[in-house]
């Protein structure tokens, strides 16, 4: 049976080595950025998506990138425009959604087929 598939860019070795650099990477930066660490390496960020191995890091990555934007947010330490913008980048939002309940949608329309009558 034939192989599917675009074939892998890094060899078992590569990929233990870039683990190791990636897990090196976030334990000595307070905000590790993927993209930062891929340019270091001179790899392609989405290369890194490409591999399951590198999940748990990543995850591990942009969690303590999260967690110290939010902090120095908090703490007054980083403009908070900054902070807003790169946590944007991770799927944060900052719209409000207001839901309505009690039947006050069925009201309205019911209003206005009332003076459409």
């Amino acid at each position: 049976m034939a192989k599917v598939g675009r074939p892998k860019k890094f060899n078992k070795k590569r990929v233990e080595e870039l683990m190791e650099a990636f897990e090196e990477y976030i334990d000595s930066h307070e905000i590790p950025i993927v993209a930062e660490f891929a340019y270091i390496n001179n790899i392609l960020r989405e290369s890194l998506y490409d591999y399951k191995e590198f999940s748990t890091l990543l995850k591990k990555c942009i969690a303590k990138k999260e967690a110290n934007l939010e902090r120095g947010m908090l703490c007054g330490d980083m403009p908070p425009a900054a902070a807003i913008f790169s946590l944007k980048q991770l799927g944060w939002s900052d719209k409000r959604e207001v839901e309505h309940s009690g039947g006050i949608g069925v009201q309205i329309i019911d209003d206005i087929k009332a003076e459409n009558e």
